[in-house]
């Protein structure tokens, strides 16, 4: 699908219409047009067209819902993701890593994207949730956590134009998120979490569908964000070298005080890794009464997809567009021009969770190189267009040092 949208978008310029059966989109690809759609004409576009199966599955939640509605949890969330307040969580987070990292064979092989999903989900339990997911009940939620993510990944509901109601196997995820919450009720003061903060303000119900939203998308994405982190590495020598002896340069005891510019070369790695290949590499909107773009009126209900991965790869913005360089963040790098490196989206809408993935894109991958020496296998790796947009079919030799 991606490859397909570069050929459009060489084609037929920076704005165009899609039509598969019933999903017949509007792609937005420019920096210029991106700012109006997330900045100055934000209110003419709504989040989630309710067909969605985002929508159906999260409902009111803060990544469906708009307006006032959604800048009231935003607000409610906000101190979760106190930057302060998660550098508190280094140690936790690295205590976890060592955990997983334990798992890992001395010498073999490692499927990425389930030992990052591992690690991932397991971290954002423990930081936002205040709770310690056991091996038991990640093996026992698993199936419902993978049918949540199919579900809402391309499917047939793009030719249909609407999705059908949340499989049942999502069951046991849902349950494990409403348990987790009413073991939390109640508590809160100086220890307080992302799910005291939800209880304090909403029902049951909404509970449920931002802390299933949140931990959805927290986890997925830095999912994604490490495992195409480590496969990068892992085909470039040079850069692998580089961020290996900064890695190993860093006492394991000293990690969770380390901030980016004490790790520039892993940090320019993970900024590298989020150009090239986004988690959410598309905003999906919907146009509201008079919504315009690029000049373009569209008509009311029309899909918008607000396309992050084209924008980030244009040629005729960046230079070696399609070449994985991390040195083009080095030595206060920046992007291009404003609007052309969204990797957490823009606006007043950017992502909630963009200090927490800095954090623990950083921690994880410097303990993996601290630990391991990695390896790119012969295997064919692609990018695979799901929930986020992750590699798929390759995997990793690691040999622990």
């Amino acid at each position: 699908m991606y490859e397909a949208l570069e050929v459009a978008r060489d084609g037929l310029g920076p704005v165009f219409a899609l039509g598969f059966g019933r999903f017949r989109p509007i792609v937005v690809a420019s920096p210029e047009a991106l700012r109006e759609a997330l900045v100055e004409r934000r209110g003419a576009f709504f989040w989630r067209p309710e067909g969605d199966p985002v929508a159906r599955l999260f409902r009111r939640s803060i990544l469906v819902t708009d307006g006032e509605e959604h800048d009231h949890a935003r607000g409610v969330m906000l101190p979760a993701f106190e930057p302060a307040k998660l550098r508190g969580q280094a140690a936790a987070l690295l205590a976890i890593v060592e955990d997983e990292l334990g798992r890992w064979p001395r010498d073999g092989r490692v499927e990425v994207v389930e030992a990052m999903r591992r690690i991932a989900w397991r971290g954002f339990e423990r930081v936002f949730f205040g709770y310690d997911l056991g091996e038991a009940e990640l093996r026992q939620t698993l199936p419902g956590l993978l049918a949540a993510l199919r579900y809402i990944g391309p499917g047939m509901w793009v030719l249909r134009g609407r999705a059908g109601p949340p499989p049942r196997g999502v069951a046991p995820l849902e349950n494990h998120v409403r348990r987790v919450a009413a073991r939390r009720a109640g508590r809160g003061g100086e220890g307080e979490v992302l799910l005291d903060l939800l209880a304090r303000v909403f029902d049951e119900e909404r509970v449920r569908d931002h802390a299933l939203t949140m931990l959805i998308a927290g986890h997925d994405t830095s999912t994604a964000q490490l495992s195409w982190a480590l496969h990068l590495l892992a085909r470039d020598r040079g850069w692998l070298a580089r961020a290996t002896r900064e890695a190993r340069s860093v006492a394991a005891s000293d990690l969770a005080g380390a901030r980016p510019e004490d790790l520039p070369v892993i940090d320019a790695v993970l900024k590298e890794t989020l150009r090239l290949w986004p988690p959410i590499h598309v905003g999906g909107r919907r146009a509201g009464p008079g919504a315009a773009i690029a000049g373009y009126e569209l008509p009311e209900g029309r899909r918008v997809m607000l396309s992050y991965f084209l924008v980030q790869r244009d040629g005729a913005i960046w230079r070696r567009a399609r070449e994985f360089d991390p040195g083009r963040w080095l030595g206060g790098g920046s992007p291009p021009v404003p609007y052309s490196y969204l990797p957490f989206g823009g606006g007043p809408r950017n992502c909630i969770g963009a200090q927490f993935a800095s954090l623990e894109g950083r921690l994880v991958l410097a303990r993996v190189l601290q630990e391991f020496d990695i390896a790119a296998t012969r295997r064919p790796l692609r990018g695979a267009m799901g929930a986020t947009l992750e590699p798929r079919g390759g995997r990793l030799r690691v040999r622990r040092r």
